[in-house]
């Protein structure tokens, strides 16, 4: 089973929840202040953190920044144990990374049900995703959630490959397969100039991926994401066995649209932005904006984005 870090200054708490995952079959460490927490996660290649807030000295808010920052741990999920019940508060917790919260006094089955459910879903983000190749959308949401950590400032795009359900009813799951792919190669090619650790690109699913990237260049790269894609999407449609659905397309002979991409982009200022679903959130909300237009194109919140 796992191993779990208990991080609770409670000695009785701490004890209550460690006899019971033990009859769970899971192996627990107690550490009872966050001082030495990320060493002794490393030290004993743990699987998740159970982690108070109240602790002395170094509290579990900073301990949670801690872990996001660390790139040996940033992926490990994290469970807030806590008596705070005002949602401000918990918002607070989870905008610092954490993925979920039990708030004191607790049902021992509801903890271990939720903390389960939390290693499920880390198990699923460890892997690529098969499709595209790429890192999967939980790995894709940790990279923000470690790069917000760390305080950084950049951007965050958002690419769509639009009208790709019309394309796999009519030619099928394996050439839909293909054009998500045929995306995924054009986002990691007008990437490949950028030091390796300012560009992260990850799939999110369907024809949905997301890129970090520097935000002096997010502008010039989503141009160059759709120019690659445009310049090569006669050749894909070829490729696929479809040439004479992309002619009738382009002269405006077919019902069925050609695919095509869609690009929101927005950045990041640690001034002003403080968790990383507040900027999928504006992300979102520009999609909506856009997908009126029923149409690609590149759509920018200019409130931070350099150009």
């Amino acid at each position: 089973m796992a191993t779990i870090l208990i991080v609770e200054d409670d000695q009785r708490t701490a004890k209550y929840i460690q006899q019971n995952l033990a009859d769970a079959g899971h192996t627990c460490i107690i550490e009872s202040a966050g001082e030495n927490a990320t060493e002794t996660a490393k030290a004993h290649g743990c699987d998740l953190l159970i982690l108070d807030i109240m602790l002395p000295g170094t509290s579990g808010f900073e301990v949670c920044r801690r872990f996001r920052r660390d790139p040996d741990l940033y992926m490990m999920p994290i469970l807030i144990l806590t008596a705070m019940k005002g949602d401000e508060e918990l918002h607070h917790g989870l905008a610092q990374g954490a993925d979920d919260y039990i708030v004191k006094p607790f049902d021992i089955n509801n903890l271990i049900h939720r903390m389960e459910a939390l290693l499920r879903v880390s198990a699923d983000r460890a892997g690529q995703d098969p499709v595209a190749n790429m890192p999967a959308a939980g790995a894709t949401k940790r990279e923000v959630q470690r790069r917000v950590s760390l305080r950084e400032k950049f951007a965050l795009a958002y690419i769509e490959l639009l009208h790709i359900r019309e394309f796999a009813r009519q030619y099928g799951e394996d050439s839909r397969s293909k054009a998500i792919r045929h995306l995924g190669r054009a986002i990691q090619q007008a990437g490949r100039n950028f030091p390796a650790p300012s560009f992260f690109c990850g799939h999110m699913g369907g024809g949905h991926f997301v890129c970090v990237l520097p935000p002096a260049k997010a502008s010039a790269y989503c141009d160059l994401v759709r120019q690659v894609w445009e310049q090569h999407l006669e050749r894909f449609y070829a490729s696929v066995g479809h040439a004479q659905a992309y002619a009738a397309a382009t002269r405006g002979e077919s019902s069925s649209p050609l695919l095509d991409v869609l690009i929101c982009l927005t950045s990041r200022d640690p001034k002003e932005v403080g968790a990383p679903h507040e900027l999928f959130e504006i992300l979102s909300q520009l999609r909506a904006k856009a997908s009126v237009a029923h149409k690609g194109g590149v759509y920018v919140d200019r409130r931070g984005v350099n150009e």
